[in-house]
């Protein structure tokens, strides 16, 4: 064993010329003069300190040595300075025989040294261990705290030394096992090697919880703390019949130290989802529901978890008809929580939507007004939102994971209660509304509004520069603010709508008819013509060129097909108009209706993307966009009971919300009307509509989604007029702080939630702000640029999460200040306040 271990030092150390091998007993003196090295002289002390000297330093000193020492190693200050041959030592190295010594020799660790490794060398002689405790095993770095946290970070299975804060949560994320087979070996390890007492006092300085020995009851109890913490750390008062006031930390220090752990977790992506299982777990023990019970749900607490979001929603799910708007409210502030989880944002986003209809359609005093002017202006002012949040509700209603919404949520009874109230009030708005529309004989010419059939005159012809009308089938008047809300955030444009009354019937190839110039429009039993020329997509550029020569119309889809420079040509016309086709398209099918409202979603997109390229690419300096009709869309099947009968008379044309004959018809619960009344058309024909939003049972069709009847929500369309032309711009959206309790950076981050105040709108528009902490006048932390452009009513949908890292030189500095700049201004900033430094708190104690 010797020879080799003597050969393996020569092999590694190439430059090695003496091997001194102390040996005080005498134990190995047989075998050293037995040894048959090659190339390695044997020499022997004899108690010649000057002769040996020589020789080693002239006649050997090219020689490769084993120095045989039958003496005591020197170990004290004394020793050393009378050892004769101090200098050889020092500068050579000495054969060790055991593990500890072959350890110290390997990382150079020094002699007093000894003594630690020997205690823990039973984990140091493993590679494992020795790779991760590496940056530490050196002689100038070799301390007991650091050895013990780097044994710990490779008993856990890190590949480096982590932070205590990191090492308790993984730690507790071990006590989530039925069978903590793993915990068990850990903690084996930290015990075998006497230091379970250190590990039990760094549990406590991190989490503020002791525990008396490293268990897995004792973990969990552990867990049980932190999450009880983490919810009720801003509640100062302690109630007596609070179940779980024992794991209550009122020092602050502590509950600082337990934030910079929820911190560092939360940045590590592969322990934050164990430990938010882990979490997940305790809350079984630590129920929301008995906090809010005792506490009350109005409570200062600092967080919401599931099971307290879940509990209010139960509590204020049966009050969203009789008291929306404090509903609305409470749930916003609820999805605004950091870590509010998928399915319960999502529910939250739907209940909201839920609540916001019913609000709305709550305030409505009556249903009965004077005038069609009246009706149409209650309806863009505010009776729209009804249909946005109608649609919203349903979008977010499809994207619920319903197999994560715990039982006592009655979803199904709220969106049931949600159609029924939606079918109530659309029935009973068009009900009036084309009862008071049938007192003034449906007879457009004589109302005070914007008719379809005048777009052309009133809105293309007067135009002096280029001008594109985008007419997007079946964008009804909701649609249409939405696209006005996304593109309110182009800085460079300014946009507005207006609205117009389309005709009745409400169908797409009179509408379309409708929307171009012509002196003589004949509804020719169908087969329209303008001026003598088919109004049908083919000939609608011969149309337009017969008023403006430099005139196009061309299909959406076909502009796909084009390159840049033929698109450039095509909108170097004086008027083009072009025809989109997404919401009609999916709708006005029988086996894609129930994606209508996706099918929205997909058209606002892109409209707001063609409007803008038209504007940045193709130099088109005013763009229109209308459309041809709108629709009615309720999600519940419409089943054939309550469709109503088609006559038996010869009609010219028919389907589920409207019928075309040759006399008018006497058909109860409906309107026949004179197409000439809300058209152009001279033909002497009828159409007839429902009373209200009824239905026609019309084979082959779908139901669910309809046009050609008379309601607001057909009839009623969009004109957004968009210029490429920048106004001042006197006001931009502003940033709120809505962080609870006072600004600190714990374990040098600061977390922020900062708010856009209001939607972008054509009144306030969009502002890049930049975000950082400061001392006094210079940056101490990484600097967020954030554009403040949500065009969302819902404040959750406005919301930043921003982390700003201090630097190393500001780390001790007690105080600073966060500030928010407009990009436009760095010498004023729009919110300064100061933030207190917890940092300097030492994170390893």
């Amino acid at each position: 064993m010797i020879k080799e271990k003597i050969e393996s030092y020569f092999n590694r150390f190439p430059t090695l010329r003496v091997l001194f091998f102390f040996d005080e007993h005498k134990d190995f003196e047989e075998e050293v003069k037995a040894l048959d090295l090659a190339d390695i002289h044997i020499e022997f002390w004899e108690n010649n300190p000057f002769i040996l000297k020589c020789k080693l330093t002239q006649d050997l000193k090219s020689e490769k040595v084993l120095l045989y020492l039958p003496i005591k190693q020197p170990n004290t200050q004394d020793a050393f300075q009378e050892f004769p041959l101090m200098g050889l030592w020092l500068a050579n190295k000495e054969l060790q025989l055991d593990h500890v010594g072959a350890f110290m020799e390997d990382f150079h660790l020094q002699r007093h040294q000894k003594s630690l490794v020997s205690k823990y060398m039973g984990a140091l002689k493993y590679a494992g261990v020795q790779e991760v405790c590496a940056p530490i095993l050196s002689a100038s770095h070799f301390e007991e705290p650091k050895l013990q946290r780097g044994l710990v970070s490779a008993f856990l299975k890190f590949k480096a030394i982590e932070s205590w804060s990191i090492l308790v949560a993984k730690l507790l994320t071990l006590s989530t096992d039925k069978k903590p087979t793993e915990l068990d070996k850990v903690v084996k390890k930290i015990t075998e090697l006497n230091f379970e007492d250190v590990v039990i006092k760094r549990i406590y300085e991190v989490t503020g919880f002791s525990i008396q020995s490293i268990t897995q009851a004792s973990l969990l109890d552990v867990a049980r703390s932190i999450l009880y913490n983490s919810l009720m750390q801003t509640i100062t008062e302690k109630k007596t019949d609070d179940p779980y006031s024992k794991f209550k930390i009122d020092d602050t220090t502590q509950l600082t130290r337990l934030n910079q752990m929820l911190q560092e977790v939360d940045r590590n992506p592969t322990l934050k989802p164990k430990f938010e299982t882990l979490l997940e777990l305790v809350s079984n023990d630590i129920k929301g529901s008995k906090l809010i019970e005792v506490y009350g749900d109005d409570a200062n607490f600092a967080e919401y978890n599931t099971e307290m979001i879940w509990d209010i929603v139960s509590q204020v799910q049966s009050h969203l008809v009789s008291a929306p708007s404090d509903i609305i409210k409470r749930l916003e502030t609820l999805s605004l929580q950091p870590n509010v989880g998928a399915t319960v944002k999502q529910a939250l986003k739907y209940l909201i939507q839920v609540a916001k209809m019913h609000d709305y359609i709550g305030s409505i005093k009556t249903y009965i007004l004077d005038t069609p002017e009246a009706y149409v202006h209650h309806y863009t002012d505010r009776l729209y939102k009804i249909d946005s949040n109608y649609r919203r509700a349903i979008l977010s209603y499809k994207s619920l994971d319903s197999s994560d919404i715990p039982q006592h949520i009655a979803m199904e009874a709220i969106h049931s209660e949600l159609n029924t109230s939606y079918d109530r009030h659309t029935d009973l708005l068009n009900r009036e509304w084309l009862k008071c529309l049938n007192q003034f004989k449906f007879d457009y010419a004589n109302l005070n509004l914007p008719k379809q059939y005048n777009f052309y005159a009133t809105e293309i012809a007067p135009a002096d520069q280029k001008v594109v009308v985008v007419i997007s089938d079946a964008l009804r008047y909701e649609a249409g603010y939405e696209l006005l809300s996304e593109m309110h955030g182009d800085t460079k444009n300014t946009a507005e709508m207006r609205y117009m009354l389309a005709s009745i019937p409400s169908k797409t190839n009179i509408g379309m008819a409708q929307l171009l110039p012509g002196n003589e429009k004949l509804f020719n039993d169908g087969d329209i013509k303008i001026d003598g020329v088919s109004s049908a997509s083919t000939y609608r550029s011969k149309i337009l060129e017969m008023f403006n020569p430099n005139s196009k119309a061309i299909q959406y889809g076909t502009l796909d097909g084009l390159g840049r420079p033929e698109i450039r040509e095509i909108f170097k016309n004086d008027v083009v108009y072009v025809y989109h086709d997404v919401i009609d398209a999916t709708g006005d099918t029988r086996a894609s209706e129930r994606r209508t409202f996706d099918a929205v979603e997909d058209a606002v997109f892109e409209l707001k993307k063609f409007v803008k390229l038209l504007h940045a690419s193709y130099n088109v300096a005013k763009v229109f966009v209308t459309a041809d009709h709108g629709f009615l869309y309720h999600d519940k099947k419409i089943e054939e009971k309550d469709q109503e009968k088609l006559p038996n008379a010869t009609m010219m044309q028919s389907h589920n919300r409207y019928f075309v004959t040759s006399e008018s018809s006497d058909k109860e619960l409906s309107y026949s009307i004179p197409l000439s009344a809300t058209t152009q058309f001279k033909d002497d024909v009828f159409v007839t509509i429902p009373f209200s939003v009824n239905r026609y049972n019309k084979g082959g069709v779908g139901h669910q989604f309809v046009h050609g009847g008379g309601s607001l929500q057909e009839l009623v369309i969009p004109v957004i007029e968009s210029s490429r032309k920048r106004e001042d711009v006197t006001q931009k959206v502003n940033p709120i702080l809505i962080n609870k309790g006072g600004y600190r950076v714990v374990s040098n981050i600061l977390k922020l939630n900062i708010l856009q105040e209001n939607e972008v709108s054509r009144v306030e528009k969009e502002r890049n702000i930049k975000v950082g902490l400061y001392k006094e006048s210079q940056l101490v932390s990484n600097e967020e640029e954030l554009l403040l452009n949500f065009t969302s009513e819902s404040p959750s949908e406005r919301l930043f999460r921003v982390e700003l890292i201090l630097s190393a030189e500001a780390a001790r500095e007690p105080f600073l200040k966060l500030k928010l700049f407009d990009t436009d201004d760095k010498l004023n900033p729009i919110i300064e306040e100061r933030v207190q430094n917890m940092t300097i708190i030492p994170t390893d104690f």
